[in-house]
């Protein structure tokens, strides 16, 4: 079972072997980008006092 699953299957296993980690960094990223709190906004009113 090991052996069949380990060997070629006509070129999808290596697209997963690309895919997956990509997929999951971009995973990781997302959800770190939620968790990050968003930076205070600059007021335009200080910048036109001056």
């Amino acid at each position: 079972m090991v052996m069949w699953t380990l060997a070629h299957q006509g070129g999808w296993d290596e697209f997963l072997y690309f895919a997956v980690p990509i997929v999951l960094a971009v995973v990781v990223i997302r959800r770190l980008e939620k968790k990050r709190p968003s930076p205070p906004e600059s007021h335009q009113e200080d910048s036109e006092s001056q």
